[in-house]
C-alpha cells in the first residue's frame, strides 16, 4: 500500500535576511542556487523507490519566490518524476512582495501552484524598516492586485504583531489595512526574539523594546475578535480562514502529526514513528547526495508514549482540538482514564472543555495552555 504524505521543499535563499529571522536562510549566496536546485532533484531521486503519493507540496524558506521561473520549473519536474502527485494536491509557495511579478505568478499557475502565501508582516513602513523588510506597504496592495488579476482566490497574507515600533494604534491600523485587502486566509504570529539575530542583540542592549506580556495578549485578543467580526474562522492558534477550503492543508499535517517528507538543506521529516532531518551545511549536503546517501544527519525513532504526548500537544493547537475516540484507537489507551487528574483539574479551571468526545482549549486555555501540557507530560 502506497504511503500518502506531504512534501516540504526548502529554498534557503533570500535577497536579504530579516532582522528577526533565525531560519536556515542565506543572503548573497546566488552562486549556490543553480547547484542547489540540481541537488534537490538528485535528493528526490533517492526516494523514488518509496513510491510516495503526495497530497500536499509546500515550498518554504528562505524566499522560494526569489528563484527564477526556469529553476522552479526544474524542481517541479523533479517532483513529478520521482513522486506520484495526486490530482487534488495542494501546491503552495511562500513569497515576499518584492519578488512577486506578473510573469512569476503566471508561471506558477502554469506549473500547477494553487496556494500562495505572501509575507507582509506589517503595513507600517517604520515597522517594516526596523524589521529589515525590503518592501513597503504600498507594494502589498499592488502584489495582491496581481493575484486577483489572475483569478487567484486561495492565498494568505502573513502578519506579525508585537513588533518594535508597533504600538497598539499601529496594530489597529495594520488590521484595518489587512481587512481592506480581504484575503481568504490570514496567518498572524507574535514576534519571538530568537538567539543570534540582530533583534536579540538589539533587545539585549535596549535598542529595541517589545510590549509587555499583558499588552501582547491584548493585541492577540484584538486580532482574534476583529477577524472573527470580519468573517474569519480561527482554526489554529495563529491562523484564520474565510472558509474551511482556504485552510492550509499542508500545515495541518504538522499539527495533526500526519506524515511529511522534507527535501533540501536542513529540511525535517516525520514518517510513522521516525523523525529525521537533513544536513544544514551545503558541502555536506552535496557530498552525501553524490555518494548516493540521503543527506540525513539526525534520526529519532520515537516510542508510542512519546508520540502520544506529541499528538496531544500539537492537535490542541487547533481550535477543534481532537477526537478522544481517535487517540484511543491510535495509541490503544483510555485517554480520559489515563489523564483523569489533569483533565479534571483543567476543566475545573476552565482551561479545556470536552464535548461529544472532543477535547479542545477554551479561549482562556489558549492563553495559559502550557500548564496543561506540563501536567500531561
Amino acid at each position: 500500500m502506497k504511503n500518502t504524505l506531504g512534501l516540504y521543499v526548502h529554498i534557503p535563499f533570500c535577497e536579504k535576511k530579516c532582522h528577526y529571522c533565525d531560519f536556515l536562510t542565506f543572503a548573497n549566496y546566488d552562486d549556490r542556487i543553480d547547484d542547489y536546485v540540481d541537488y534537490l532533484t538528485k535528493e528526490m531521486a533517492l526516494y523514488r523507490d518509496e513510491q510516495y503519493q503526495l497530497d500536499t507540496i509546500y515550498f518554504g524558506g528562505g524566499t522560494p519566490s526569489y528563484l527564477s521561473l526556469p529553476l522552479m520549473r526544474q524542481i517541479i519536474q523533479g517532483i513529478y518524476q520521482n513522486f506520484e502527485v495526486l490530482p487534488d494536491c495542494e501546491i503552495a509557495i511562500e513569497m515576499n512582495p518584492e519578488s512577486v511579478t506578473e510573469e512569476k505568478i503566471a508561471g506558477y499557475l502554469d506549473l500547477g501552484f494553487n496556494r500562495f502565501s505572501m509575507g507582509v508582516q506589517s503595513f507600517d513602513d517604520n515597522v517594516l524598516k526596523v524589521m529589515g523588510r525590503l518592501h513597503h506597504a504600498k507594494d502589498v496592495q499592488e502584489k495582491v492586485a496581481i493575484l486577483r488579476d489572475h483569478q487567484i482566490d486561495n492565498f494568505s497574507l502573513d502578519m506579525m504583531f508585537n513588533n518594535p515600533n508597533q504600538s497598539f494604534e499601529v496594530l489597529k491600523e495594520d488590521v484595518s489595512a489587512l481587512l481592506e485587502l480581504n484575503p481568504p486566509h490570514i496567518s498572524y504570529y507574535s514576534l519571538m526574539i530568537k538567539d543570534k539575530t540582530p533583534f536579540a542583540r538589539w533587545h539585549h542592549t535596549g535598542k529595541i523594546q517589545l510590549s509587555d506580556d499583558d499588552e501582547e495578549r491584548d493585541m492577540y485578543h484584538y486580532i482574534q475578535q476583529t477577524l472573527k467580526q470580519s468573517g474569519y474562522e480561527q482554526y489554529e492558534i495563529s491562523n484564520f480562514a474565510k472558509a474551511p477550503h482556504y485552510q492550509s492543508r499542508h500545515n495541518k499535517k504538522y499539527w495533526q502529526l500526519k506524515d511529511y517528507l522534507g527535501i533540501g538543506l536542513g529540511a525535517a521529516s516525520n514518517i510513522g514513528l521516525r523523525r529525521f532531518s537533513n544536513s544544514r551545511r551545503f558541502d555536506q549536503y552535496f557530498q552525501m547526495i553524490d555518494q548516493g546517501q540521503r543527506p540525513i544527519v539526525y534520526m529519532e525513532a520515537m516510542d508510542m508514549e512519546a508520540r502520544e504526548k506529541e499528538y496531544i500537544m500539537l492537535n490542541l493547537r487547533l481550535r477543534q482540538g481532537f477526537d478522544i475516540r481517535e487517540i484511543n484507537r491510535i495509541y490503544q489507551i483510555d485517554f480520559c482514564q489515563k489523564y483523569q487528574d489533569a483533565l479534571m483539574k483543567h476543566q475545573r479551571y476552565g482551561v479545556i472543555e470536552i464535548e461529544d468526545d472532543w477535547i479542545r482549549f477554551t479561549d482562556y486555555g489558549y492563553d495559559i495552555g502550557n500548564q496543561f501540557y506540563l501536567d500531561i507530560l
